[in-house]
């Protein structure tokens, strides 16, 4: 094989030039509806870039530049359009979906969640979790930040969990109406609450100080449940062909 001649060095740089072109100006219409960039935002169109300069790359090298490249470029070539570009996608990819996550539409994404999420966002709902929305103190994320224990972002128990729920999900063999099985840490609302002056001067807090760091009582048990109880969530018919498993 022979070295590539300027010709082709310039074509290439071409090639390359026009996708870098396009991929920006794609970036730039995407971020002009939004207020500021985020990382994972800029992950997202640098995955997105790599994908298609891999692609294209690859074949450019394959089908028109092999015969004109050593065998040291075509190898080089072939590193970054199979392993370097691609894991750069991968790594964009799984940051976005860790960050959708987190957002309360992806729990809204099974509808079974349905009963929680209109919940949430209904102002005259006394549960804990709507007014923790509605009131602002937690602003976004609402779902993520009392259930980080859970999902991709949470401990071994979280996705043994999470598994077995998607399992009765897509099977269509959980219960109606879904109840929960175990007991939440207090810990997920004394994270935020407990280095308040409000939460310290109340003497049952201090009183219980030790039974609630051991998740001997549930701070539900005063304060009233996060979401409807089955009783006040709308009945709905799992469509699997069982009619009903433990939860």
């Amino acid at each position: 094989m022979t070295m590539p001649d300027t010709h082709l060095i310039w074509r290439s740089a071409l090639y390359v030039g026009i996708v870098l072109l396009i991929t920006a100006w794609f970036s730039q219409a995407w971020a002009a509806t939004e207020a500021g960039v985020t990382t994972t935002e800029l992950l997202r169109n640098a995955s997105i870039a790599a994908a298609i300069l891999a692609i294209i790359g690859l074949v450019l090298i394959e089908f028109v530049f092999r015969e004109r490249l050593t065998r040291s470029m075509y190898h080089w070539t072939l590193f970054f359009g199979l392993l370097a570009l691609p894991a750069l996608a991968v790594l964009g990819a799984t940051d976005t979906v860790f960050e959708e996550t987190k957002t309360v539409e992806s729990c809204q994404s099974c509808h079974v969640m349905d009963p929680f999420v209109d919940d949430l966002r209904d102002d005259e709902s006394a549960t804990l979790a709507a007014r923790h929305a509605n009131k602002g103190w937690i602003p976004d994320t609402q779902c993520y930040q009392c259930h980080t224990t859970y999902g991709a972002h949470g401990t071994i128990e979280g996705k043994r969990d999470g598994f077995r729920h998607w399992f009765h999900y897509i099977t269509g063999t959980w219960p109606d109406p879904i109840e929960y099985v175990g007991s939440y840490p207090n810990v997920n609302c004394t994270d935020c609450h407990a280095g308040t002056r409000s939460f310290r001067e109340v003497p049952s807090h201090q009183a219980l100080a030790v039974e609630l760091a051991a998740d001997e009582v549930s701070c539900t048990s005063c304060h009233g449940p996060a979401h409807p109880t089955p009783a006040e969530r709308p009945s709905f018919e799992p469509p699997g062909f069982l009619s009903s498993s433990s939860s």
